[in-house]
Formats: C-alpha cells, structure tokens, sequence
C-alpha cells in the first residue's frame, strides 16, 4: 500500500513539472514602449521630431475659396469667376556642425486642375539652392501693386526661378546675392539665360529699407528697385520706385514706376489699405527701348478682417487705366475689378 502510494504521488508531481513548464513556454511577450511624436522648439513653433531621427518637421499651408469680378476685361463684358485652391508647406530642419540644414517644398493645387511645384529648396547656413521666388517678389502692402515685373497686376511677373544664392545677415543689415536661371530644365548654354541679383536690406528703429539690383546677361540690361517700410500711427506706411535701363526678364512693365500704400490697423482683427501706382513709358521696341508715351496707373483699396484665428477674409477693388494708342502692351483700357477671398491658414 506504501509503495503504491509513493507511485502516485511522483506521477502526480511530474505533471505538475510537466504542466509548469509548458505554461511557461506559451506566455506573451510584452509590447515594445511606444514612440510618441516629441515636439521640436529648437526652430519655432509647429516643429516636431520625425521618430527615429533628429530632423524637426513642420507642415502648413491653407485652403482658400475665391470670387474674381471686373467690370470690363479688355474689351469683354462684366464677369466673374470662381476657384479653390489647397496649398501644402513641408519644412524639415536639423542642426549640423555647418549651421542649420534646411529642406523645403511648397505643393499648390487649385480647383481647375492645375497643380504645380511652388517652391523647393535646399538651405545650410547662408547657401540656399533650388527654385524659389526670388527677391522681386517682395511687394508692399495691400493688392494694388505690382512690383514684380509684371505689367498692372494683370501680367505675372518672372520672380519664381531656379537660383544659387547665399545672404549674409548681422543684426539690423543683411545683405544676398544670386545667380539665377531663367531656363527650367531645359538645356542651355552657359553663358545664356542667365541673371544675376543682389539685395541689401536695413533696419533702423521703426524704419526698413532694401535695395535690389539686377541684371539679365542675354537683354544687356539692368534694374534698380527700392523699398522703404516705416510705422506710423496705428499702421505702416510703405513706398516703392523702380527704374529699368531697358526691357528684361526681371522687369519690362515700364521705364520707371513708383508704388504707395499705408496699412491702417483699425482693430485688432480689421485693416484696410489704401493703395496707388503709377507706370510711366510702358512701351518698348524690339532691342528692348522703352519708346513712346503711354503710361498707367492704379489705385484700389484691400480689407482685411480675421473672423476668427487662422479664418480671415480679404475684399480687394481697384481701379486701373492705361493710356490707348497702340503698342506691345496692347490697346488702353480702364475697368474695376477685384476678388472676394476666404482663407483658413494651418
């Protein structure tokens, strides 16, 4: 009887070894900690780290809704028209022992189907390469100028190119050359479709000031743009005068021109701004002469209103006129137009 009880109980004990063992060989392992998205503040605000790497990511852009009107197109009956656009900013920075490396792409697409690169480059330190726009799209405040080469606001102007630049910046002075090509990938010799840009820019107190040089190599002709910002009252007053030595690539609205607005800020979510320009010797001959004595000038007046944060709306109306007769920039015409816009920024 001892000895059959003694077989039971080591049966009985090799199972529970046996259950044991088994027991242990099924358990789950634990999941592995989680990486959450850490927030970079080295760059600004809206950075944050990609996981896994040391480059801070920031990404932006708004969505706008928008009513174009004119009561007279150059000859065609009052209209409107109607569009949407989404745009898309990528910014992705990181610190290196050159100073801080800088990759940047700008996506836009609007309601009719076109859809285009606005922008990409590459930044280190004060070198930047890539298509960007460049310094003649700098422009005052409000909606009635056009500052950056094209005529009356109606023609675009040149200032998006692919460029090498580098800007060197001390405290209230900076200063930035570059060399840009007016030939989007297509192939070129080296001495054409060439232009060359610098621009220096000050700050004194409640006043700035840039002054802008460029020359086109094929045209054989310059440009000099200034402009000049200073507080006053509740708002800014703002100026701008350019001169062209002949037609080129940067610049062939006009022999000279000069631009003005003053942005009043009445509250805190409403400013308007009134605005005037003038265009004088629009016209030029086939050496790129200005020639004749046809001129243009425009005023209008811009609102602005913050509905909400990121939610603003903006009412544009000016009026233009541009002498008649006959030349390259076409017959004279007046007419009012202007847009209506919406726009959520993120």
């Amino acid at each position: 009887m001892n000895i059959k009880s003694l077989l039971i109980g080591s049966a009985a004990a090799l199972a529970a070894v046996s259950g044991a063992q088994a027991a242990d060989a099924i358990v789950a392992a634990e999941p592995e900690p989680m990486e959450y998205v850490r927030v970079c503040d080295a760059f600004g605000t809206g950075y944050f780290y990609i996981p896994g790497t040391e480059t801070c990511l920031q990404i932006g852009g708004y969505v706008r809704f928008q009513v174009d009107f004119a009561d007279d197109v150059v000859g065609n009956d009052a209209g409107y028209k109607v569009f949407t656009r989404g745009y898309l900013s990528f910014d992705a920075k990181s610190d290196t022992e050159l100073g801080t490396l800088t990759g940047h792409i700008d996506l836009e697409t609007n309601s009719n189907g076109d859809s285009h690169l606005d922008g990409a480059w590459i930044e280190l330190g004060g070198f930047k390469a890539g298509y960007f726009y460049t310094e003649w799209d700098k422009g005052i405040n409000g909606e009635t100028d056009s500052l950056d080469g094209g005529a009356f606001g109606i023609i675009g102007g040149n200032s998006l190119l692919n460029a090498v630049s580098y800007k060197y910046e001390g405290g209230a002075f900076s200063a930035t050359v570059a060399l840009e090509s007016f030939a989007n990938n297509a192939w070129s010799r080296f001495e054409d479709n060439l232009g060359i840009s610098g621009v220096v820019t000050g700050s004194f107190g409640a006043v700035s000031v840039d002054l802008l040089g460029s020359y086109d190599f094929d045209a054989e002709n310059g440009n000099i743009r200034g402009l000049v910002s200073a507080d006053v009252g509740p708002g800014t007053l703002q100026g701008a005068v350019v001169w062209s030595s002949g037609a080129n690539r940067y610049w062939d609205a006009s022999e000279w021109a000069v631009a003005a607005s003053y942005k009043a800020n009445l509250s805190d979510k409403l400013a308007i701004t009134p605005g005037f320009q003038y265009w004088n010797t629009i016209d030029y001959n086939v050496n790129g002469d200005y020639r004749g004595s046809r001129d243009a000038w425009r005023a209008g007046v811009t609102l602005d209103y913050t509905i909400v944060t990121d939610l603003t709306t903006k009412v544009s109306l000016q009026y233009t006129d541009v002498d008649n007769g006959a030349g390259n920039k076409g017959a004279g015409f007046d007419n009012w137009g202007g847009f209506v816009r919406l726009q959520r920024s993120f």
